[in-house]
């Protein structure tokens, strides 16, 4: 697999200005599933309110049980941090659920889990429709908007902005 970039440029409701991508790392199909870094960017105050509902991801994320977890969000600037998705389907005990949550690891995109934890674990309110974009090397491989509703029955209600 080549590695792949999604960008999602603006999926807070009341924002346009913090957004984030994803870079799935290029491996081969029969290696273990490599971290997908997230690297959100956007108005230093805006990234300042979203670190602190993303560091309760990873504790979150490992008591769970998903298949995945998140690593610590770590600030790179003050408009810039990362935080990386982390497949843990091996450690699922039942044989058939660790081959299902693997599977769904390996062709899901990761900002599918990473909206949901948004809302699922920090009650972020996210955008009714959510733009992204799917890039290798420079080119654009498709764009597609996701509509919230077919992603999660119901929003978060905190927003970013002030």
């Amino acid at each position: 697999m080549e590695e792949l970039v999604i960008k999602v440029p603006a999926p807070f409701a009341g924002t346009q200005d913090v957004g984030f991508s994803t870079r799935y790392p290029e491996q081969a199909l029969n290696e273990p599933l490599r971290d997908v870094s997230f690297f959100v960017e956007g108005h230093p105050e805006l990234v300042a309110r979203l670190l602190p509902r993303l560091e309760s991801f990873p504790a979150q994320s490992r008591s769970a049980g998903e298949g995945y977890l998140w690593t610590d969000p770590i600030m790179l600037s003050d408009e810039l941090l990362v935080i990386a998705y982390r497949d843990r389907s091996a450690e699922v005990t039942e044989p058939a659920e660790s081959a299902r949550r693997y599977f769904a690891n390996l062709i899901q995109p990761t900002v599918i889990p990473f909206l949901r934890d948004c809302v699922r674990l920090a009650n972020l309110r996210l955008a009714d429709d959510i733009a992204m974009r799917l890039t290798r090397d420079e080119d654009v491989l498709a764009e597609f908007d996701l509509c919230l509703a077919q992603l999660l029955p119901a929003n978060g209600t905190l927003t970013l902005a002030a």
